[in-house]
């Protein structure tokens, strides 16, 4: 009988301290923590016309507001460039008046914040899981489009900027961001997914941003 006990005990005992790891209602050890992020992302957007992705890269400064251990808001300022790669379908004057492709190019770069909600796990060897969901905000600051329809002579080209005055896509997109990152003590390292809600196009189309993020950095 006394061992049947111990044994619920010691159950109970790593129950607890399971439960504790998971959701760590303590005081963080620091209220707020800094930290660069650097990496590639792997952008397209829901368009017929993006067939392909485009690789870029994203920079920034990331801050954390954390709450309780096992809690944080997870934000910050970042250089993100989004885009994509594909063929517009145009109907050619020719003879046979068949489709053709036409190859496209479109580079976007964003001011981009984020305010996520932070879920963090401590495992018992010290590293720390975060698994990161919330919406972002950003504004374009740049890019290029490069526009390329086809001709008999295949002599034109549009080459502007992508949210000048004539440009193809709206400065402002809003959307979520979720990803899961690990923590070794000050070396950071995560994969996110931004979603695009808004269509970013500001003539034609139906343009939502994706990306995938590659990301690695260090807290200081």
């Amino acid at each position: 009988m006394k061992k049947i006990i111990s044994i619920i005990a010691l159950a109970l005992v790593g129950l607890h301290v399971q439960a504790q790891s998971l959701w760590d209602k303590s005081a963080p050890d620091d209220r707020l923590t800094f930290g660069l992020r650097a990496g590639v992302n792997f952008a397209t957007t829901d368009a017929d016309e993006a067939n392909s992705t485009v690789t870029h890269y994203h920079i920034g400064l990331a801050v954390d507001y954390n709450i309780i251990k096992s809690f944080s808001i997870s934000s910050g300022l970042y250089i993100v460039e989004k885009g994509f790669k594909g063929n517009y379908p145009e109907l050619t004057r020719t003879v046979t008046a068949a489709y053709t492709d036409t190859k496209s190019n479109l580079t976007a770069t964003y001011l981009q914040i984020p305010v996520m909600a932070s879920w963090r796990i401590e495992a018992p060897s010290g590293v720390q899981f975060h698994i990161n969901v919330g919406p972002y905000f950003a504004f374009g600051i740049g890019g290029s489009a490069v526009y390329k329809p086809y001709d008999m002579t295949y002599a034109r080209e549009y080459d502007q900027d992508t949210f000048g005055d004539k440009g193809f896509w709206l400065r402002n997109d809003v959307g979520i961001k979720a990803g899961i990152g690990v923590l070794i003590k000050k070396a950071y390292a995560e994969v996110s997914y931004d979603y695009g809600l808004k269509n970013v196009a500001k003539v034609y189309g139906d343009f939502h941003t994706r990306n995938v993020n590659m990301t690695i950095g260090c807290n200081f």
